[in-house]
């Protein structure tokens, strides 16, 4: 269904959430532009096709005919931005970026958390720091910002990234910087009118060898098991802290207790840690032995799971058990309630949640990993009994050959023995031929 009125057509479109409406027309540059515009109030029939649904729309929804006043509302705001942007004599990289920036939320609707990324790329130097963290490097906006789009050579941005170079930065950091002004330039390319350029002089630069990836660190088994213990026992808590009631210790056996299971989870599930913090409860089936993650937490907000895939996990039994112990916690048990969650039912801190791990790590006794590290866990103990293409669909890649990583990252029990029955054989061969040739000298 396509609803066209004389300046562009609004359509609804089927979302995880539920229809959303959706517009697109022509500027007067002849780029087309397209948006999203809200919840959509209709639902299919049995033949598939949009209708409204029934009854009074609800606060936040939009039926056909808001949808097109949204439209024209959103062209004429479009329109107005058009004649106040700066001539291609005067655009500056800054106004490419942010238009860039624009784009990948209200158009291509990339996810929180990678468009939180470009954004602190893209952050100005003298901006202040943020809360727990260090100031801002700005390294791409110091160098380029002020700069006109026109004016910015290959040569320019080859300087820049020698510069990076001598710094004390990875080649991949290096490269994700020539990446972001590419992405900046190529966008501005598709807008000649405003921005003056035809060409992305980002392309000509060379992007640097990365090393190969490091050997994958896991835990082992008893590894995990002793992990969720330290964190059950609640060891990772500072002992000149006590609880100062009954009702803060109860809180505090909980949230042990939930850390325990995320830990056990995350290493047999294999899932990452954006998926675990938006798994509720109707994804969880102790009858099938399945998970279904069916999004994931993206700079605190829920998203699709990454390539939007949604995806079956097996429910091992230790991670079984570990939820339906958890589900006996008396709150937050519903089908719509966060498997995981703070005291309120809100959504964890993944940033808290890797301090308490570090912290669980030293009173266990193991080496420090990185929560990820738990999902290498899954991949590099399932690789030894499981063929890589079913592991790929249990992990959510996208390519065979992020997989196929594990397969070095241990040798399969059973290796050991099947080379010993080679090379051992061998050797017993080699000495009953060499006892035989002392045997056939001495005889002669």
């Amino acid at each position: 269904m396509s609803k066209r009125s004389n300046s562009g057509a609004v359509f609804p479109v089927d979302r995880q959430g539920g229809p959303v409406w959706y517009a697109k027309w022509r500027d007067p540059t002849r780029r087309q532009v397209k948006r999203k515009l809200g919840p959509a109030w209709m639902e299919r029939d049995d033949r598939g096709e949009w209708h409204k649904r029934r009854g009074r729309v609800d606060d936040g929804y939009l039926d056909e005919k808001a949808a097109i006043v949204e439209l024209h509302r959103l062209i004429e705001e479009h329109e107005a931005e058009l004649a106040r942007a700066p001539s291609p004599t005067s655009a500056t990289f800054v106004e490419a970026a942010a238009d860039w920036l624009h784009r990948l939320e209200h158009v291509d609707g990339v996810k929180p958390s990678t468009l939180a990324d470009y954004r602190l790329m893209l952050t100005p130097p003298d901006v202040p720091a943020r809360k727990r963290g260090r100031r801002t490097a700005g390294r791409i906006m110091a160098a380029f910002g002020a700069s006109e789009i026109r004016s910015i050579t290959t040569a320019d941005i080859e300087s820049f990234l020698a510069r990076l170079d001598t710094q004390s930065v990875s080649k991949r950091t290096v490269n994700k910087h020539r990446q972001v002004i590419c992405s900046v330039l190529e966008h501005a390319v598709r807008q000649p009118q405003r921005f003056g350029i035809t060409e992305n002089v980002a392309r000509a630069t060379s992007k640097r060898r990365e090393p190969p990836p490091a050997v994958l660190d896991f835990y082992e088994s008893e590894e995990v098991a002793a992990l969720a213990r330290a964190a059950r026992e609640g060891r990772h808590r500072d002992p000149s802290r006590p609880a100062k009631s009954d009702a803060e210790r109860r809180e505090r056996t909980i949230a042990d207790e939930q850390d325990a299971a995320l830990y056990t989870v995350a290493a047999f599930t294999g899932l990452r840690l954006g998926e675990l913090l938006a798994l509720r409860w109707r994804n969880v089936s102790y009858e099938r032995g399945a998970l279904t993650v069916a999004a994931a937490m993206s700079a605190g907000q829920v998203a699709s799971p990454k390539w939007g895939r949604v995806r079956t996990v097996p429910l091992a039994t230790p991670a079984a058990e570990e939820l339906a112990r958890l589900a006996e916690r008396g709150r937050f048990v519903d089908d719509a309630d966060l498997v995981f969650c703070g005291p309120l039912g809100d959504p964890l801190d993944d940033s808290a949640i890797r301090r308490r791990l570090t912290r669980t790590q030293v009173a266990a006794g193991l080496r420090p990993l990185r929560f990820h590290d738990l999902r290498h866990s899954f991949g590099s103990l399932l690789v030894r009994d499981v063929d890589t293409a079913t592991l790929k669909g249990w992990m959510g890649h996208s390519k065979l050959s992020t997989t196929e990583r594990y397969l070095h990252a241990k040798p399969r029990h059973s290796d050991v023995a099947r080379l010993d029955r080679v090379f051992g054989g061998t050797v017993k061969e080699a000495a009953s031929l060499e006892e035989w040739d002392n045997n056939s000298k001495a005889s002669r």
